[in-house]
This record gives C-alpha cells, structure tokens and sequence, in this order.
C-alpha cells in the first residue's frame, strides 16, 4: 500500500471477508467507513459488463467537477488510454483480484495530479462477483476539472492464488510540449520566435 488511505480501506475490507474468498455486498457499512468515505465507491458490474460508480465520496466528485453516481469508472481515464484500462479492470470481477492502480493527470495547462486508486472485489448473496469498494486518492492540485488520468503501474493480486504481479507504465504519459524546436532555414532580419466523485 503506497498512500494509509488505501491500507485502512484494506484493512476493514480484509477484516470483513474473514478468510472468505471476498465479503458480501451486503457486509459493507458506510457507517464503518468515515475515516475515508470521502475518497471512497462502490461500484457495480452491470448486465452489459458497463462498471459504474453506485456511491462516490466528495473528493471523486470534486476531482469531475460533478456527481459521479451513475457514471462509468472509465469516465476518470483520459479517453485515448479507456479501452486497454477497460481491458483491465474487468480482471477484478472475472479472477477475481484485487487491483492497485497508480495514476497521473497531466492535461495542458493544468497542475499535474497523482494518485491511488485500490479496487476490491464483493460478492452478491447469489454467488455472483458485480459490485467492488475502493478509494481513489491524489497528491496535487485538482485545478479545472474534469481531471483524467492514465495509469502508470498497475499491481495485480489474484484471490485465488495469492499471487502478485505488476505492470509499470502501461499507459505512458502523452508527450509534453518542450522549448525544443526544429531549426529553421537562417534568414536575414526575420525576427526569432518566442518561444496549463453516492448512492
């Protein structure tokens, strides 16, 4: 766990399943969770295997400049990065295991922000694995949002096995602007160019 936040959420969802493969949906307790609800959701695996937010924190929603409830999970990811982040995340529902995403915002004009994202699998009282708790918590200045973000290290836990594996820039960071620019042609007296988240 790189940030508390994510480990005192690992904690109470540890404690809950009890030596079970996961907890029950029905076990978590918003009551139980002020320390952190803030930056913590729930989500849910929907019959079109769409994963969306049921319950988000104040700070989710202030990172998307609005209510997330409703919203895809993907919604956070910066459009070109969706599909391979799509690809991932269905893992914590199908394996099932638990994810720990670390993530960067760095729109133009725009502080960058980092964070933490932690997804951990619950299971239906029917025996079907559609819902997750997690938090996401940054580092920096939110700014205007809509904030996005790519993901930059995924660590992947299988509940089956125990084991776990890591994958380090997996959606790298767009190139930025430099200073740098082409040389052009010398021509006399031509001036130089000058080179910003519920129920």
């Amino acid at each position: 766990m790189t940030q508390p936040i994510l480990a005192e959420i690992r904690t109470y969802w540890e404690e809950l399943r009890g030596g079970r493969l996961m907890p029950l949906r029905s076990e978590i307790d918003p009551r139980e969770m002020s320390s952190f609800l803030e930056v913590c959701f729930v989500l849910e695996r929907t019959m079109d295997t769409q994963i969306r937010f049921r319950l988000a924190g104040l700070e989710i929603s202030d990172i998307m400049g609005m209510e997330v409830r409703g919203m895809t999970l993907r919604s956070l990811i910066s459009p070109d990065a969706r599909d391979q982040f799509d690809a991932q995340i269905d893992a914590v529902f199908e394996t099932p295991e638990i994810q720990e995403y670390k993530l960067v915002a760095q729109e133009r004009d725009a502080p960058e922000l980092v964070g933490n994202m932690l997804i951990l699998p619950l299971k239906s009282e029917t025996g079907e694995t559609d819902r997750a708790i997690g938090c996401l918590s940054t580092q920096g200045i939110v700014g205007t949002p809509p904030r996005r973000f790519r993901v930059t290290e995924l660590q992947r836990t299988s509940l089956l096995t125990g084991l776990s594996e890591t994958d380090r820039h997996i959606q790298p960071a767009p190139e930025t602007a430099s200073f740098a620019e082409a040389q052009a042609p010398y021509q006399a007296q031509a001036p130089h160019p000058y080179l910003r988240v519920v129920k």
